[in-house]
């Protein structure tokens, strides 16, 4: 595995999670490894994600409505690329939200 790649994925999900958290929001990293694979789980408690948006958010350029967030712009890449480099390494990357304001 190419720790630089898999440190960027980290970086690129935990800076997503930092823009739609609010202040003093909570932002949860863990990670577990089983049978020679790594499960890297980043939890907040942020704007949430419509159902119909969960998988586009990993598609280049999507950027979601802000909402509350006061998010700022971005490009929309951050994700497309962990999803790239993800796959890359054999892995899978998804989204899991209970919904908007949720």
């Amino acid at each position: 595995a190419d720790a630089t790649r898999l440190a960027q994925v980290v970086a690129n999900l935990l800076n997503n999670a930092a823009k739609f958290t609010p202040p003093h929001g909570r932002i949860v990293l863990s990670a577990r490894a089983k049978a020679g694979y790594v499960t890297i789980r980043v939890q907040d408690n942020g704007v949430g994600i419509a159902a119909e948006n969960l998988e586009d958010i990993f598609d280049m350029f999507v950027q979601l409505d802000r909402g509350k967030s006061g998010a700022a712009e971005g490009l929309g890449l951050g994700l497309a690329l962990a999803r790239s480099l993800v796959s890359l390494h054999g892995g899978q990357i998804t989204a899991h939200s209970a919904g908007v304001g949720q």
